[in-house]
């Protein structure tokens, strides 16, 4: 089927400053950082 090589889907935090992946859309951070903060309120519970 395709041959391109596909995305890591598990989580990788990635340091301050750096930039992200190339596949990684402003909207992928927004989401992705949203459900940090979630994942932070829940285990603060």
């Amino acid at each position: 089927m395709h041959n391109e090589p596909q995305p890591q889907l598990h989580h990788q935090p990635q340091p301050s400053g750096q930039p992200s992946a190339d596949w990684q859309t402003p909207d992928f951070t927004v989401v992705d950082t949203a459900l940090e903060v979630t994942a932070y309120s829940l285990r603060e519970k």
